[in-house]
């Protein structure tokens, strides 16, 4: 079995009042795969750009023994954020240009060709490509759902068609669950009945989460709140938990989703804890030397 995951790659700038810390590969599913690749066998299919941030997102994967043999290098750039007192931009705040790819879309084809039918699939978005590929295999899959994206302008029955019976989990943050709430007046066990997952998460930040299993309704407090100093990754650490305990366990009931949400919160602590998404399993990367702009042609030291 692998765990397994595909989409454009990208590469997280972290940022403090302007001035650059450091840079690592980016994007939920990749940051989620980092976590879970201790204890699974890991690989992302793709693309991104034959440039340096192309070959620092690679790396970033490399280094834990995620397989990156099927990540197509396409000509253009490799898309990029900018993150700034937990502010997020696609535009570099030294040369004022939006980074990103020039449009190549992923070739859904030769992604579907190399997943194999022991393989489980982890996704954050639901891209018409995402979709796509979900439709034309019937593995085991899990979404970690953070933005709303084009589900903001579709209606209840359609975001069932999509999501409905097809995920063993599906989480998704407080700010997407308090928008279909008040869009569609559904709580979260109407969501739960709906899309049929096998476990439904809500986070919540700091204030813990609700968790819906076999149709109960299970609520989940932090009672002491760890110090944050960089909330970037903590839910991707949290979700991973739950995935690796939930394919860990023969069934599913009490004691797992316990041990799960124990796992998943000292995980997510450890995140805040410090600046970088993946800096629990290894430091952000620096730039030594850069021509024209940092978000251009640059070389990187690995440690601070």
């Amino acid at each position: 079995m692998r765990i397994i995951s595909f989409d454009d790659m990208y590469v997280d700038y972290y940022m403090k009042d302007g001035e650059l810390i450091g840079l690592c590969g980016g994007k939920t599913s990749a940051n989620i795969l980092v976590n879970l690749s201790p204890y699974f066998k890991t690989a992302f299919f793709g693309q991104c750009g034959n440039d340096a941030k192309g070959d620092l997102a690679i790396a970033s994967l490399a280094l834990h023994d995620i397989d990156t043999s099927n990540i197509k290098r396409i000509e253009g750039e490799t898309k990029a954020f900018f993150l700034d007192n937990n502010k997020y931009s696609k535009e570099c705040p030294y040369c004022h240009r939006e980074v990103g790819y020039s449009k190549k879309l992923l070739d859904i084809e030769s992604i579907i060709s190399h997943i194999e039918e022991s393989d489980v699939i982890i996704v954050d978005n639901l891209k018409t490509s995402t979709l796509k590929i979900l439709a034309s295999v019937p593995n085991k899959a899990f979404l970690d759902l953070g933005y709303l994206g084009s589900l903001l302008y579709s209606s209840l029955d359609e975001i069932v068609e999509m999501l409905g019976n097809r995920f063993e989990i599906i989480s998704m943050n407080k700010r997407v669950y308090d928008c279909l709430k008040h869009k569609f007046a559904i709580d979260s066990t109407d969501l739960y009945d709906l899309l049929n997952p096998k476990i439904l998460i809500i986070t919540k930040g700091e204030k813990g989460c609700d968790i819906i299993v076999n149709g109960e309704f299970i609520k989940k407090e932090i009672e002491t709140p760890a110090k944050v100093v960089d909330p970037n990754g903590a839910g991707d650490a949290f979700f991973a938990e739950f995935i690796r305990t939930y394919l860990e366990s023969e069934c599913i009931n009490e004691a797992m989703i316990s041990k799960a949400y124990m796992r998943a919160s000292i995980a997510a602590s450890l995140v805040v804890s410090v600046v970088g998404a993946r800096s629990t399993h290894n430091p952000l990367y620096h730039i030594e030397n850069y021509e024209e702009c940092i978000c251009k042609k640059f070389s990187i030291r690995e440690k601070y």
